[in-house]
């Protein structure tokens, strides 16, 4: 006979309940939360972490789709170490990102500063859309753009040379000049998203400390450099951060602009990733060369956190 529920607690016999009403709430949990996220790690697995594996194994090996694949080892590696062109494409990526960074940061929090300055919320919601916008649209849009800015005949910036009588310059034509004009188009047209971050980390400064300042007879950028900077450290660390990884990876603008000319002084090691996979075959090659980017890039935003250790708290 089965014991009669007085408590009205819902209990019943072991021998009524059923399975999952065994278990213990916290496992019941688990599994809903492993059934949920089932789908994401199925498609991270077959999308980030196969292709790292299949780059890593292909690092090692003699691909040949048709062929027999041999294992070479540190072949690859030795390759792009002593290839000219691999060389020439890294110094090309740091010297990039060294124009880059820095300039497109400071021109970033500088306006920012500018925006979050404005008394009207609507002037600041405006200003800060857009700059936005133009983060929004495809980097190959922005690129095809930048090729009649850029034009010999009929650009924009030649046309403004030739109001001030100058001789027109051939900018992405010129050994000297094409890797500096790619730069010059990176710091103008993608400060969009450092902006909005910046813009957030200034309106979470107490007011409080700018007119401690004011009261001291502070001025309005000896203000910013003495309060702004320090505290606003955690957002320059990530602005700094996320844009050294896109120089040092940046395709799309040589791509379209220069295609790593002329004579390689635009060949960066997207690039030159593109150039050894698609043109010459050399799978290994290009895996070898997407693994050293890999770990360049891992060093330095580890020397960046290290740089910015001892004044941001993580």
């Amino acid at each position: 006979m089965d014991t009669v529920d007085r408590s009205g607690s819902g209990w019943q016999p072991p021998s009524k309940r059923f399975p999952w009403q065994r278990m213990k709430f916290s496992t019941v949990d688990k599994l809903w939360g492993y059934l949920l996220i089932a789908p994401f790690l199925a498609f991270f697995a077959v999308f980030v972490v196969l292709p790292y594996g299949m780059v890593i194994w292909l690092s090692f090996v003699d691909w040949h789709p048709r062929g027999i694949t041999e294992n070479v080892g540190w072949q690859n590696y030795i390759d792009v170490i002593e290839m000219p062109s691999a060389r020439k494409a890294m110094v090309n990526s740091f010297y990039y990102a060294l124009m880059v960074v820095p300039a497109s940061t400071i021109l970033s929090l500088v306006t920012a500063i500018l925006i979050i300055s404005l008394r009207s919320p609507t002037l600041r919601g405006f200003f800060q859309a857009t700059f936005y916008l133009p983060s929004v649209i495809s980097g190959l849009a922005v690129a095809i753009i930048w090729r009649f800015v850029f034009d010999f005949h009929v650009g924009v910036l030649n046309f403004a040379l030739s109001l001030v009588n100058l001789e027109p310059m051939n900018w992405l034509g010129n050994v000297y000049s094409a890797l500096p004009s790619l730069a010059g188009m990176a710091v103008v047209s993608s400060n969009g998203v450092a902006i909005i971050i910046f813009c957030a980390a200034l309106l979470g400064i107490p007011t409080s400390l700018y007119d401690a300042a004011a009261v001291d007879g502070a001025g309005f950028w000896h203000k910013h450099w003495s309060i702004t900077l320090p505290l606003l450290t955690p957002a320059l660390l990530y602005v700094i951060v996320v844009s050294t990884l896109g120089a040092l990876q940046v395709f799309v603008p040589v791509f379209v602009l220069t295609r790593g000319g002329p004579v390689h002084s635009t060949m960066t090691v997207g690039y030159y990733i593109y150039n050894q996979l698609i043109f010459y075959g050399n799978t290994g090659t290009a895996a070898a060369a997407g693994l050293l980017l890999l770990l360049a890039t891992v060093g330095f935003t580890i020397m960046q956190f290290r740089r910015f250790s001892q004044v941001v708290e993580f």
